[in-house]
């Protein structure tokens, strides 16, 4: 029985093909002399490097972490590029960054899609590892390779005479049935033959270790080790898994990062790889330059991010300077300040008018607006909120017309701890009923609500003791 893979952006016609016929149309991958005269825009490639050659030598201790989250995101990305899950910008930056319920987030793609990550980003780390023993690449790596970023798929969907099938996928071998893909535009796109492929890997490994491959720019590496290996196709599934990440290789052993192809480059991707298999493999090699130089940048930024204060400290730094030293906020105290006053202001207002007594005594209120001098140091007015002072007035009637004002202000400590006080400020005695904050907060105490009151009897007692006076002296004048 014959297989006919599909890939993410195609659909397979369920149809048979001609296998002989599409064996016979396989081309074989260049060699690396003819790959190599591509060219390499090692301008923009040094500009970056020296960046990143800078940040590292200035903060290696940030480094392993900053190529951490391109690892991440280069084996995240991986396998959502052939389709076993889909990403976006921000899926890949959660995972990257190992933000909050990272975890959680890739569980929901699937019950499966948190293992396969797992194996492909211990792919990366293999990878990695083999980087810098920089040792030529063998059979058995790849082989080893393709295992390891396939550990935890069982499974892989083929499309036969029958229509799709899913089939066990056999890890770290080569395939024993051809790969062959037909698209729904009826177009054929052939692989190299089972009975080719190990020749062909034979072949590949051999100008991976040819001197002029290994002298060449990693960018010329990178590109051709990975197109040489998704011309042949040598595994029944995960090729394009593995030639990311072998790939990578080359861009680890020059610069540390791994080749960072994402989902949205998806596009751009197969496109360059069509147009090499047309035999312009300039346009593969841009587009592997410029995933790099993404890697390198990311690293740059993730330095420099990482070098930077964090945004948590900072906020909390900014935070700090909205707290007092009892750990309210200052609108926190200015709202109890508020929540102090309209208590007094009530009780007083409700007890002044039950004194009034109709053709003797009049009683008004009115918030003047007016500035005055603090009665304590260290003290200030509602900042999150207008000033609150507020006068009453109590009038005589004639004809002994005269009139005694109380005026009252609001005054709040500046750094206000568990057991200081906010106060309420007579302008006239320069009396000053004290509450401490904790009788305000979260409500007011029954006690607090006590000790109000019996202000608000004395300072209508006195009030008035003086307005009568002062309507005794007027009427005195006016009998002489």
């Amino acid at each position: 029985m014959s297989s006919i893979k599909s890939p993410p952006e195609e659909k397979a016609s369920s149809a048979s093909i001609d296998l002989r016929k599409a064996d016979a149309a396989y081309k074989a991958f260049p060699s690396f002399a003819e790959w190599s005269k591509c060219v390499v825009d090692t301008v923009r490639w040094d500009r970056y490097t020296a960046e990143l050659k800078q940040r590292k030598e200035s903060s290696p201790d940030l480094l392993p972490r900053a190529l951490e989250i391109v690892k991440r995101a280069a084996a995240v990305d991986t396998g959502a590029i052939e389709g076993l899950y889909e990403t976006d910008r921000g899926f890949t930056f959660t995972v990257a960054m190992e933000a909050a319920h990272w975890e959680a987030a890739l569980s929901e793609k699937g019950p499966k899609v948190l293992a396969l990550f797992e194996s492909q980003l211990r792919a990366y780390d293999d990878v990695l590892d083999f980087a810098t023993q920089r040792v030529p690449i063998a059979e058995a790596w790849i082989r080893k390779l393709h295992s390891e970023i396939c550990r935890s798929q069982e499974t892989y969907q083929v499309w036969t005479e029958i229509g799709p099938q899913e089939q066990v996928l056999p890890k770290g071998e080569y395939k024993h049935l051809p790969n062959h893909v037909l698209g729904a535009d009826g177009e054929l796109h052939s692989y190299a033959p089972v009975d080719m492929t190990p020749p062909e890997m034979y072949r590949l490994c051999e100008e991976l270790r040819s001197e002029a491959f290994l002298t060449a720019h990693p960018v010329l590496q990178a590109s051709y080790a990975h197109y040489a290996l998704v011309v042949i196709h040598p595994f029944a599934d995960g090729n394009g898994r593995v030639a990311r990440a072998m790939a990578s290789v080359f861009t680890y052993r020059s610069q540390s990062v791994p080749l960072l192809i994402l989902v949205d480059t998806r596009k751009d991707y197969y496109e360059s790889l069509a147009s090499a298999d047309r035999g312009d493999y300039q346009q593969f090699v841009d587009f592997v330059l410029e995933r790099s130089l993404d890697a390198i940048s990311l690293v740059n930024e993730s330095l420099r991010a990482a070098a930077s204060p964090e945004i948590e400290s900072s906020l909390a730094a900014l935070k700090g300077l909205y707290m007092t030293k009892g750990g309210y906020t200052q609108a926190e105290v200015d709202e109890a300040g508020y929540k102090f006053f309209d208590l007094f202001q009530i009780e007083l207002t409700q007890r002044a008018q039950e004194a009034a007594i109709k053709d003797v005594l009049s009683v008004e209120g009115h918030y003047p607006g007016r500035s005055h001098t603090l009665a304590k140091p260290k003290y200030r007015l509602p900042l999150t909120k207008p000033p609150r002072d507020w006068v009453i007035t109590f009038t005589s009637s004639p004809p002994a017309k005269v009139q005694v004002f109380r005026s009252f202000a609001l005054e709040i400590p500046e750094d206000c701890a568990q057991d200081d006080d906010l106060i309420i400020h007579n302008l006239q005695t320069h009396e000053l009923f004290k509450v401490r904050i904790s009788e305000l907060f979260p409500v007011a105490t029954a006690a607090l609500h006590m000790r109000i009151s019996i202000w608000v009897e004395a300072v209508i007692g006195e009030a008035l003791a003086e307005l009568s006076r002062a309507a005794n002296e007027l009427l005195k004048k006016q009998g002489q």
